[in-house]
């Protein structure tokens, strides 16, 4: 019993991590998935300034939102040692009149470089974030991310980008009444993504698996052979009360014979060869203190206790 209800928490234990991973993997189908190890960046790499954004545009992010949006950039930076800065530009419409994506992209780069430069100088430990809007429809927001040299090498690698652009791009929510508040919850879910290896979880979920299918396969068997062998020893057991029983009875009936034969020896002895006082038979065996019949002539023949013969009549 005990056995059992140790592999029945087993098996509850892997079953609700396994709800609890996979209802987790499936509710944000739109977060691409950390397959890293990451490890933060040195605090040597990264010169931390006090500056966090800058709205360029006045629009998008309302007045009163800066300690939301920077606590979450914060939390940001003491997760991954990379600091963040957001731009609230209008680089969109710049960027869309390039023409071709190819021209679009390298415009992009050349912004946000030029940004960064000037923001950062040759400190290779921030990430510069842009959020723009277009002046032509002011409900499409357009994100992009440039990554010093120190943080692209060892944090902000392309995955960890489009995490952080996933993040922003999903939980940014315009419409509310402190939009800077989703942006720093973004940077928060980002940071939390990237720096687990969710590929190591999956991988220790299996071994949990298994080792737990493991144990209870150990439990099982085990339990199988503890099982045949207590069978085994408990046949044995009816087998040598069977044989003990069969040797009692033998014995007893040993016991019984002989005290039969004892008291038909005694018995045996309390007769004696009584020769007839009438007509002189002598083959009468007669028991002390009883009466016999001579066998010969009917003659009545008592014998005291003591041996002593008596001739009745035949009257008496």
């Amino acid at each position: 019993m005990k056995k059992g209800l140790i592999a029945v928490a087993v098996i509850a234990i892997v079953a609700v991590l396994a709800a609890y991973f996979g209802f987790k993997t499936s509710g944000e189908s739109w977060l691409t998935k950390s397959t890293i190890q990451r490890r933060a960046l040195p605090s040597d790499q990264c010169l931390k300034t006090d500056s966090w954004y800058e709205n360029d545009t006045g629009r998008i992010i309302g007045a009163g939102d800066e300690d939301r949006l920077v606590s979450g950039m914060e939390y940001f930076y003491k997760k991954t040692g990379v600091q963040p800065y957001l731009w609230v530009s209008s680089i969109y419409d710049e960027i869309r009149e390039a023409g071709s994506p190819r021209d679009m992209d390298e415009k992009r780069e050349e912004l946000l470089s030029n940004k960064y430069e000037e923001l950062f100088k040759s400190d290779g430990g921030h990430v510069l974030i842009t959020l723009s809007d277009s002046s032509e429809f002011r409900t499409m927001y357009y994100w992009a991310c440039y990554p010093g040299e120190n943080a692209k090498m060892q944090v902000m690698d392309e995955e960890a980008v489009q995490i952080l652009m996933d993040c922003l791009s999903f939980m940014f929510e315009q419409d509310v009444a402190h939009p800077g508040l989703s942006i720093g919850n973004a940077f928060v879910k980002a940071a939390d993504t990237m720096m687990m290896d969710q590929t190591f979880i999956s991988y220790a979920l299996a071994i949990v698996i298994v080792a737990a299918l493991i144990f209870i396969t150990v439990i099982c068997v085990s339990s199988i052979r503890k099982s045949g062998k207590e069978n085994v020893a408990y046949h044995k057991t009816l087998k040598a009360r069977e044989e003990a029983r069969k040797e009692e009875a033998i014995a007893d009936q040993k016991q019984a014979d002989l005290d039969r034969k004892k008291y038909e020896d005694e018995l045996e002895t309390q007769y004696m060869a009584i020769p007839c006082p009438n007509c002189g038979g002598s083959g009468n065996k007669i028991r002390k203190g009883t009466v016999g019949i001579c066998q010969y002539c009917g003659t009545a023949i008592k014998v005291g206790r003591d041996g002593k013969i008596e001739f009745l009549s035949n009257d008496d």
